[in-house]
């Protein structure tokens, strides 16, 4: 599915765990990972995203993670 140009990029808690276990995966890989290559929840390459596409991202994923801390320690 594509995602909206414009406006803040939101994505889904599905989202964030595909694209931490993905990071995670590549990085295990050791000198061989290639996380440029990652394909994040907009469509695009790491490689190829602006910065602030990228901060976008991270901003998400974020807010994601401290709502499940909060739940998880609620």
């Amino acid at each position: 599915m594509k995602r909206p140009k414009t406006g803040k990029l939101r994505i889904t808690e599905f989202d964030a765990i595909l694209l931490t276990a993905r990071m995670n995966a590549e990085a295990a890989k050791g000198k061989k990972s290639r996380l440029l290559d990652i394909v994040l929840p907009n469509g695009k390459k790491l490689r190829d995203c602006t910065g602030a596409e990228v901060a976008e991202i991270a901003e998400a994923l974020e807010l994601i993670g401290r709502r499940h801390m909060s739940s998880a320690a609620g």
